[in-house]
């Protein structure tokens, strides 16, 4: 299902005046699915959803993902809204979210970084949701020697924020309110981003699973 489509794979120029999101070349993909027998008016309505919410980010979608453009904050309360309504439109309210998030490679193709500093974030405020959620989480500070150490550093946060799961197979474990994931997720991110130019993160959140974490196989 395709809202807005764009036929061209270069990246405008960006002025050096813009704003840190743009510079720096912040943006997530991703891609819902809800448990449902019907999932276009799910979709449709949890991205019409999350566009009233955060009109300032740039929402486009095409027969695979979504691509969303917008500051850290915004990008943290858009996903929250659209998994969010996802569950409540879902009659068995159990959804999943894929999300890929990237800073720090503005043209994507030939990713050139911007000179300067590396911009710290503020932590994203969300409100609770009221939806439990579960996530498997991976970080990638790339075009570094030591990847473990700002990965540790995130973990780290990931414990002070009370969000911490475990470690899993290929992934750490996030769970706690929707919204309490969803920052956790952005947050280790853009921490990982004082120290790293260029650094991804990708995670699987499920809200309202039937399998229990007890029995998981």
């Amino acid at each position: 299902m395709t809202l807005d489509q764009s036929t061209s794979p270069e990246a405008p120029t960006t002025p050096p005046t813009a704003a840190d999101h743009v510079r720096l070349g912040v943006g997530a993909r991703f891609t819902l699915h809800p448990a449902a027998d019907d999932v276009v008016p799910v979709i449709l309505g949890a991205l019409a959803a999350g566009r009233a919410a955060v009109p300032s980010v740039t929402v486009r979608t095409d027969d695979v993902s979504t691509l969303l453009r917008g500051s850290e904050q915004d990008l943290a309360l858009f996903l929250t809204t659209v998994v969010a309504h996802a569950a409540e439109a879902t009659g068995s309210g159990h959804v999943v979210a894929t999300v890929a998030l990237s800073r720090g490679c503005p043209g994507e193709v030939g990713c050139e970084l911007p000179a300067g500093d590396l911009v710290a974030v503020p932590r994203v405020v969300l409100e609770s949701t009221g939806h439990a959620a579960a996530a498997h989480w991976a970080l990638y500070p790339l075009g570094v020697v030591d990847a473990m150490g700002p990965i540790a550093s995130a973990i780290d946060l990931a414990r002070e924020a009370g969000t911490w799961g475990g470690a899993e197979n290929f992934a750490t474990r996030l769970d706690g309110d929707l919204a309490e994931v969803i920052a956790t997720f952005l947050d280790t991110w853009t921490r990982v981003g004082r120290e790293v130019a260029h650094v991804a993160a990708h995670a699987t959140i499920s809200v309202g699973s039937p399998s229990s974490r007890a029995g998981a196989r």
